[in-house]
């Protein structure tokens, strides 16, 4: 079930700390839910070289962005560590590659003064450490919060609050994503601070999670409870997609191609950075054609930036989502009819629940033609844990 949204504060409401940046939902590709332990540079240069001819940068995508372990720590003078073995040319060698390809860079720290593994934590080292980036190249900073202690929301306030400030002062262009892992009630602080934050813990280690299904359910019911928040330049952050990534060593059983599209579809209605998560050096086409969905992709990085939401229950487990978008000037609607049930259902969409009037022509997103045109009431099929993807005009 999904968890229903709350009386939350507008994030117009927010005295917000502006940099013009991510005015829609980021779209790249992190490190983290692949390689885990293990990004080296060699990968990620791979990695941009792929994205640049699988079409996947046309389609939208901008950023490559380095997770966790890529540093070790600082040395006894307060310097950043670069893993040699993994970066021999360096940070800002790597993040040169990137722009090379006409891609932005990413880069990854942790709040806090102690690592309790070997990486960065930059607590102390805010200015000095943002500065670092912003001369290194980056354009995107994920911080995370592995080594701050149990905090209260006043602290975590406090604490992004000072890394927000660190940001800006560089001068340089760097989108701000709080990786809070969902905690300290961050719906009252970190619209304020960042252009994203995470609602839940990581997507692939959710509470009693056996497959990837479930942790994108699980970050979908999160993501649902505090729409109000999201809009231009910041947003509810569901975490890292799974589409294509592996069983990350049998641990979770793999999504299906229809579980896929509808994880796609749904980070596109709720308005969730489009951050991929898998190997781009070897997609099969299933997994291509999902990701270049430029339908999609446009309801996800629609000029309002209005988080989609779940309009009515049909019965348990049988969902239609609605999401207001704007086109050439016009106000239209983006519908997702979701069976989360195991299996396939019939849903029905009716136009006098999500407020339309009249005769409208339908279009199916994943199809990519037209329907032709329904007067309030209209019937589908929908497989289990699939959903149809329309276009109400």
């Amino acid at each position: 079930m999904v968890v229903c949204a709350g009386n939350t504060a507008s994030a117009q409401q927010f005295d917000t700390i502006k940099n013009g940046l991510s005015l829609s939902p980021v779209m790249g590709w992190s490190s983290w839910n692949t390689f885990k332990k293990n990004p080296t540079e060699q990968v990620i240069r791979e990695i941009a070289d792929a994205m640049v001819a699988s079409g996947l940068k046309d389609a939208g995508y901008q950023y490559v962005n380095v997770d966790d372990f890529w540093s070790p720590g600082r040395d006894s003078n307060g310097k950043i560590i670069v893993d040699s073995v993994k970066f021999p040319s360096g940070m800002k060698a790597l993040a040169d590659y990137i722009h090379s390809k006409g891609l932005k860079a990413g880069i990854y720290t942790n709040i806090g003064e102690k690592a309790n593994y070997e990486t960065l934590a930059s607590g102390g080292f805010y200015e000095s450490d943002m500065q670092q980036f912003a001369d290194w190249g980056y354009d995107f900073v994920k911080v995370d919060v592995n080594f701050a202690p149990v905090r209260t929301a006043e602290a975590y306030s406090k604490e992004f609050e000072a890394v927000a400030k660190a940001i800006l002062k560089t001068g340089r262009p760097m989108v701000f994503s709080i990786c809070n892992q969902g905690g300290r009630e961050y719906w009252t602080w970190a619209p304020k601070l960042g252009n994203s934050w995470r609602v839940g813990p990581d997507i692939d280690h959710t509470p009693k999670q056996k497959s990837q299904w479930e942790g994108v359910m699980y970050e979908l019911g999160l993501s649902a409870a505090h729409p109000d928040i999201a809009g231009p330049g910041h947003w509810n952050d569901a975490d890292m997609m799974l589409v294509g990534v592996g069983d990350d060593g049998g641990r979770l059983t793999v999504m299906n191609d229809e579980e896929s599209k509808s994880h796609f579809s749904l980070w596109c209605m709720i308005a969730s950075p489009l951050m991929l998560g898998n190997d781009l050096r070897s997609m099969h086409k299933g997994t291509l054609d999902i990701l270049k969905n430029t339908e999609l992709i446009a309801i996800n990085q629609d000029v309002l930036g209005y988080q989609g939401r779940i309009a009515y229950e049909v019965s348990s487990g049988l969902e239609v989502w609605q999401k207001k978008i704007k086109q050439d000037g016009i106000s239209k609607t983006a519908i997702c009819m979701l069976n989360r049930t195991d299996k396939t259902e019939k849903i029905t969409l009716d136009l006098d629940k999500i407020g339309i009037k009249g005769r409208h022509k339908l279009r199916d997103l994943w199809l990519h033609k037209d329907l032709g045109k329904v007067n309030r009431i209209y019937k589908r099929l929908v497989p289990s844990h699939g959903v149809a993807m329309l276009f109400i005009e």
